[in-house]
This record gives C-alpha cells, structure tokens and sequence, in this order.
C-alpha cells in the first residue's frame, strides 16, 4: 500500500475529510458519501433505524451515497 493507497483511505475513514450527503429521515444521523443507506417508502434511513423498521426487505432496497 502506497502513500495514495493510506490517504485515500484516511480520507474515506475520517468524517471532516468525507462529504456529507444528507441525513437519516428517522433520527437524523449524517450519512456520508460511500455508505450504504436504505430508501423506503419516500424515506431515507440509515442502517440502524432500517434494521429496526423493515429489516426483511433490506437488500433490496440498499443504495450506495453517492452513486445516485
């Protein structure tokens, strides 16, 4: 791993470093881009609130931030 390698993923990790894209509908925690976030019902919900809301559909409605 080279030094382009080690800061991208500094980059990736670091949240001052990492766009916010928006936030979760249901408890309003920011969700960057490159995370998984799950869109239901006009809703955009982070993986902790879908898991307690709709678990069962969860991989079909996964997106990647963005990748819209």
């Amino acid at each position: 791993m080279d030094y382009l390698d080690l800061e991208a993923l500094r980059r990736r990790i670091d949240p001052q470093e990492v766009k916010e894209c928006f936030l979760c509908d249901e408890c309003n925690c920011e969700i960057y881009e490159g995370e998984e976030y799950y869109e239901t019902e006009g809703l955009r919900l982070c993986e902790d609130c879908y898991d307690s809301r709709m678990y069962e559909e969860k991989h079909d409605n996964m997106r990647i931030a963005g990748e819209d």
